[in-house]
């Protein structure tokens, strides 16, 4: 709010040569009227400021980047600080989600036990829907867990399914590819598998 000079004070303010040309006119009463209007919003801003309550959190301090310039004119207003709300935290949902459906994609992909890889999937795609219902509020982290898990489960249930109705042909409830991958890597890295 700008305050307004009054009619008294706008009779006072043409008493001096404001603009030094010799005599006192209506220019140098409009140099006196802004000077006044400028006093009067300065005085303004002083008492919005002194009106304004300070809540400061005790953790984090708060910082003031020093890097910004503030014009001369203005004044340090107070630093509002909004009041701590819960702290942020993982969803357990979500975490169980990842962990789940990267213990069904590996347990497909042995090939012998793609019966329980599925059986993981369906219980990796379940804690997935829950996580990601969970990240929902604004507290809580992990909806990128709860996404990267459902896409797991939701290949390891394909997957298996595809190996039990024999689709895939390196791939199936008969085929052990954890033996696989252990006799491939004796014969190239001898060193890993020492002959007792």
């Amino acid at each position: 709010m700008v305050r307004i000079p009054l009619i008294s004070e706008r009779s006072a303010m043409a008493t001096e040569d404001e603009n030094a040309d010799g005599r006192i006119d209506e220019r140098d009463e409009g140099i006196a009227e802004d000077r006044v209007v400028a006093r009067a919003k300065v005085d303004e801003r002083q008492r919005l400021a002194a009106d304004k309550t300070v809540i400061m959190r005790p953790n984090p301090p708060v910082t003031v980047d020093t890097r910004q310039r503030v014009p001369a004119t203005t004044e340090a207003s107070a630093v509002e600080a909004l009041p701590a709300g819960p702290r942020p935290r993982a969803s357990l949902m979500s975490t169980l989600a990842l962990v789940f459906g990267v213990a069904a994609a590996f347990t497909v992909l042995t090939g012998v036990l793609a019966g329980p890889g599925i059986a993981l999937g369906v219980v990796a795609a379940l804690f997935g829907v829950l996580g990601m219902g969970a990240t929902g509020r604004r507290h809580v982290a992990g909806k990128a867990d709860a996404t990267f898990g459902l896409l797991l489960a939701a290949g390891a249930v394909v997957v298996g399914i595809l190996a039990f109705n024999g689709m895939l042909p390196w791939l199936t409830p008969e085929t052990d590819q954890v033996a696989r991958i252990r006799d491939w890597l004796a014969s190239e890295l001898p060193w890993l598998f020492p002959s007792a």
